[in-house]
């Protein structure tokens, strides 16, 4: 079955062209096609790709404050809705809503009641146990809830718990106070009477601290420089002293030639990675110091190169037991805990040494007799 369309002269339009069909509309009927077509066109304006049309003609450009003044007098000028019920105050509309009555369950103590069995005799010494010897079993089997920190502390180890009516296993758990401690005084060093004995080598000063103090660079440099002839000075404290990285870098000289260091503490200065690592190289030449701490410098991260010379001068000593440096790479810090637990163990079993010879020759000198050399195994 075919379907014919004709024209107004009698024309198959279906066989017509699309071009011949527009030439055959009237401008009438080409702007009633366009009314009614939504054209799918991003290069066609907004105002041509829609069906309104606004006969109004338009009153000039955009006045922001024009537009809120005429939509405030339309507003005022627009009448209110009238209200059909009249407002009376204190009536209540509608059906006024309410809750519904919820029941409180009733539990007795018949309901409450567990029926575990426990055993004879778990039954029998948990009935005559007091409430610490209570506490002391939770803290064994980690029922931190049951109990306060203190509680749970003393419960791991020997202490007694302190006595605290308020406390326990039945009481209200609460913070520890925190405990204050006093203000640490000032350091009142004065850096030149430090200077004076270092290059006097004076033999009651063993131990400088310095920490806190602003020191002059020249100071510094002076005092590094007699340090190579001192051999009375074990402890050498110089954190936050506005340690610059030319005096670090002859106090590395002088670590090289001095022998009685044994503690150095250079932290929260401005020296560099580079001259870090340089005294951790110059500490394993005579292997003396054993506690070293150089950290929070200027240089928060010391860098892939310096960590590793660092560990390498670490493996290479024998004697350091502290070594408080930041390390940023997994291997360097697995590293040189390594090689610290080694030395640890070193000195440990050289002390455990020491004292089974003391105690297997009492008289020091090889005998385990009296003073006239009898032996007796009383």
């Amino acid at each position: 079955m075919s379907t014919y369309i004709s024209g107004r002269g009698g024309d198959n339009l279906a066989d017509l062209d699309i071009d011949e069909l527009v030439d055959r509309l009237t401008p009438g009927e080409i702007q009633k096609l366009l009314d009614e077509a939504d054209p799918d066109d991003p290069q066609l304006p907004p105002a041509l790709r829609c069906n309104y049309k606004c006969e109004k003609k338009d009153t000039g450009p955009f006045n922001k404050g024009a537009l809120l003044k005429f939509i405030e007098e339309e507003a005022l000028n627009t009448p209110d809705i009238p209200d059909i019920v009249p407002h009376v105050q204190g009536h209540k509309r509608g059906k006024v809503f309410t809750a519904p009555a919820r029941k409180q369950p009733v539990i007795t103590n018949e309901e409450l009641e567990l029926d575990i069995d426990l055993g004879e005799d778990v039954e029998l010494a948990l009935s005559s146990a007091t409430t610490d010897e209570i506490v002391d079993l939770a803290g064994i089997m980690g029922l931190h809830s049951m109990m306060n920190q203190d509680q749970y502390h003393a419960s791991q180890s020997d202490k007694a718990p302190k006595a605290d009516d308020s406390v326990g296993l039945y009481g209200v758990t609460k913070s520890t106070p925190l405990k204050s401690f006093p203000q640490e005084a000032p350091n009142r060093t004065d850096p030149e009477e430090v200077l004076a004995k270092v290059k006097a080598n004076d033999a009651n000063t063993k131990v400088i601290n310095l920490n806190n103090v602003p020191v002059q660079e020249n100071i510094f440099i002076e005092m590094f420089d007699a340090l190579e002839r001192n051999d009375k000075l074990v402890e050498l404290y110089m954190a936050n002293t506005m340690l610059t990285d030319t005096a670090a870098s002859i106090l590395a000289s002088a670590l090289e030639s001095n022998k009685s260091l044994e503690k150095i503490n250079i932290e929260s200065n401005s020296v560099s990675s580079q001259t870090v690592a340089r005294i951790v190289e110059a500490i394993g030449v005579h292997q003396k110091v054993t506690d070293f701490k150089a950290s929070n410098q200027q240089a928060k991260f010391l860098g892939n190169k310096v960590e590793m010379a660092i560990t390498k001068a670490i493996e290479n000593n024998k004697t350091i037991l502290k070594c408080g440096l930041h390390l940023q790479f997994g291997d360097c810090r697995n590293r040189v805990a390594v090689q610290l637990q080694k030395n640890l163990d070193r000195e440990r079993l050289r002390r455990v040494a020491h004292k089974l010879s003391t105690d297997s020759y009492p008289n020091g000198d090889g005998s385990r007799g009296g003073s006239d050399g009898s032996y007796s195994d009383d």
